[in-house]
C-alpha cells in the first residue's frame, strides 16, 4: 500500500518573504515531491497586506453580524404572523415558491401534484 502524507512548509523565498512548500511524503521511503506555492502576500508585501487581510476580516465579521440581525429580524416577523393565526410553514413555502419564475414553479407544483397522486394522498 503506498500512503502518502502531505505536509506545509514555510522556507524563505530568497526576498524577505517566506513560501508555503507543499512535500508529498510517502510512506516506507525518504522520497519526497516538493511543489512551490505562491509567495505569502502577509509576508512579501509586509504590514499593508496585513491591513488589507484584516479589513477583509472585518468586512466579514460586520456583514456576519447583519446577517444574525437580518435572521432574528425574520423570526420575529414570522412570529408575529403565527401570533395573527397565520401558519408560519406555509408561509415559508409560499415565499419560496415566489421566488421560482412561473416556468419553475408551474413544473415543481405539476411534479408535486404527480407524487402525491402517486401515494394516493388526494
Amino acid at each position: 500500500m503506498n500512503d502518502m502524507t502531505h505536509q506545509y512548509v514555510a522556507v524563505s523565498d530568497g526576498n524577505g518573504g517566506i513560501m508555503h512548500v507543499l512535500r508529498q511524503v510517502t510512506g516506507g521511503g525518504s522520497k519526497k515531491k516538493t511543489k512551490r506555492a505562491a509567495p505569502d502576500p502577509i509576508k512579501t508585501s509586509g504590514e499593508a497586506a496585513a491591513e488589507r487581510l484584516r479589513q477583509f476580516i472585518e468586512r466579514v465579521e460586520r456583514l456576519d453580524e447583519e446577517i444574525r440581525g437580518l435572521t432574528d429580524d425574520r423570526k420575529d416577523v414570522l412570529a408575529e404572523a403565527k401570533a395573527n393565526g397565520f401558519d408560519a410553514r406555509t408561509i415559508k413555502t409560499i415565499i419560496r415558491l415566489r421566488q421560482l419564475d412561473d416556468n419553475a414553479r408551474q413544473e415543481a407544483e405539476a411534479i408535486l401534484e404527480t407524487y402525491k397522486a402517486a401515494l394516493g394522498i388526494e
